[in-house]
């Protein structure tokens, strides 16, 4: 099997975090659920783990997460995707925040990037056509 990565993204509100990303996004809730720290989420090819701080690794690994729980990061992860207007539209209808609007970039693709509830930023990309 090829290898294949999956974003880990922990949060401190889950409920929270699997509305947004499954009402506004569109993303799709594969396993788990509001009450469960471990979910993952699929949106086309894209998929993606939302997790809650808890005790499921050693207590040190714990603790290190705790302490970077809220901090900000200028890394945004990149998902291709097909309908960018349409996700666009939909983000912005819902009241996400919209840190960079849709656009074309002179490297040849078109990017939006739209920021979670919890500071994450999701750049959304598809390469021009043409």
């Amino acid at each position: 099997m090829p290898y294949a990565v999956i974003p880990s993204i922990r949060v401190r509100d889950v409920p929270g975090a699997l509305r947004f990303y499954t009402e506004v996004l569109g993303f799709e809730l594969v396993r788990g659920g509001p009450g469960e720290l471990n979910n993952s989420l699929k949106l086309g090819d894209a998929n993606i783990m939302i997790e809650g701080v808890g005790g499921f690794y050693s207590e040190e690994y714990n603790r290190a997460i705790e302490r970077r729980m809220g901090g900000l990061s200028p890394n945004a992860l990149y998902i291709e995707g097909a309908d960018l207007e349409g996700l666009a539209a939909r983000a912005v209808s819902a009241g996400a925040k919209v840190v960079d609007p849709l656009q074309p970039r002179e490297w040849g693709q078109s990017e939006l990037t739209i920021e979670d509830p919890e500071g994450n930023w999701l750049t959304f990309w598809q390469a021009s056509q043409g």
